[in-house]
């Protein structure tokens, strides 16, 4: 009797087609991190010299950039309802 081996057992698969979405969100996450380190550099700095005005400015332009960093959606989201008001489209 012939050993058989299933036909499923020998074929290769391809790997599936991704979107790329997990790099993107690898790119982002890493983007942000050293973003987020290249702003605690320069707010120490700016601290240091007592510069508060430019510290003040730098942290707030850092929230903004931040959150279209992390979380792109919610931000796209808040700014398109804005726009809808301020427009009167909404």
């Amino acid at each position: 009797m012939a050993h058989r081996i299933p036909p499923v057992a020998h074929e290769i698969l391809a790997a599936p087609l991704t979107t790329g979405a997990e790099l993107k969100d690898w790119i982002l996450i890493v983007v942000g991190n050293l973003f987020a380190a290249f702003l605690a550099i320069r707010a120490v700095g700016f601290f240091i010299k007592d510069e508060w005005g430019k510290m003040i400015t730098l942290a707030v332009g850092a929230v903004f950039v931040g959150a279209i960093i992390w979380a792109p959606d919610a931000v796209q989201g808040f700014l398109t309802g804005v726009w809808g008001k301020v427009s009167g489209t909404a």
